[in-house]
């Protein structure tokens, strides 16, 4: 069995003009998710009524996750799955800083919270295990991101060993830096783009189409099989969806791998 995965910063609602706006650039994601019809997608900057907007045109999906404040005002990092394929079993947010059980709390100089979401389900048709988190590591502080994924790959290494395991996220920092080294050492994760060159790599564009930053990809379990990895630098229905192009990889589920 195969299972594709997605992660994509949506870009949280701001005033952008003309077609950046997220009332034309809505459309546009969902006709690129109905496409690649990932099983799995982790979202970053997600306002709720982003969420909702999504899962009206994409009906087939659910979401679950918090925001990063704690109040369900802020930006989420959200999962959406596919009804009908996977059962969610259990799912929980935690924060990104000393205090991880505590709601919008900062602890390691950000100007904002930071948080992970994650998430457990069973895969209907086979009856695998898959735990995912997403996450969004902050923009400015660089000890705070390898704080941060410190944190995730500790909590990853907690999960069962029968689950099968995915971490998606903006994180940031390419895959040079000592935060995604950090992940990268995990006994239990590989990054699905580590075998591609650094420039194929490349995800946020600023709505240019023209990436120069590495910032967004998919950690899988080492068991799975990498069928493919996609980073989507086209345009849908005439705009770009966001200013972050999505990452997609298929897996191939057999383990063993």
């Amino acid at each position: 069995m195969q299972i594709t995965v997605m992660t994509f910063n949506l870009r949280c609602d701001k005033p952008d003009p003309g077609e950046r706006c997220w009332q034309k650039r809505v459309g546009a994601i969902a006709c690129m998710i109905q496409h690649y019809q990932p099983e799995l997608w982790g979202t970053q900057e997600g306002q709720p009524h982003q969420l909702r907007d999504l899962q009206v045109l994409l009906p087939d999906y659910e979401f679950v996750g918090g925001d990063r404040t704690g109040t369900g005002k802020g930006e989420h990092c959200a999962i959406f799955y596919k009804r009908g394929k996977l059962q969610l079993r259990e799912t929980q947010d935690f924060y990104l800083s000393d205090t991880p059980e505590i709601p919008g709390s900062i602890t390691w100089g950000t100007r904002l919270p930071r948080m992970v979401t994650w998430a457990n389900f069973i895969v209907e048709d086979l009856g695998f295990s898959v735990t995912i988190m997403n996450t969004h590591l902050d923009h400015e502080v660089s000890r705070a991101r390898e704080l941060g994924a410190g944190l995730v790959s500790l909590r990853l290494m907690n999960f069962p060993r029968e689950d099968y395991l995915l971490l998606t996220g903006d994180f940031n920092a390419g895959p040079k830096s000592l935060e995604r080294i950090i992940l990268a050492d995990n006994y239990r994760i590989k990054d699905a783009l580590g075998n591609l060159p650094v420039e194929s790599q490349k995800t946020f564009h600023d709505f240019t189409g023209q990436a120069w930053d590495p910032r967004d990809t998919i950690y899988c379990d080492r068991r799975w099989q990498i069928n493919q990895v996609i980073v989507d630098d086209q345009q849908w229905e005439g705009i770009w969806p966001s200013d972050h192009f999505p990452v997609i990889v298929k897996l191939c589920l057999t383990g063993g791998n």
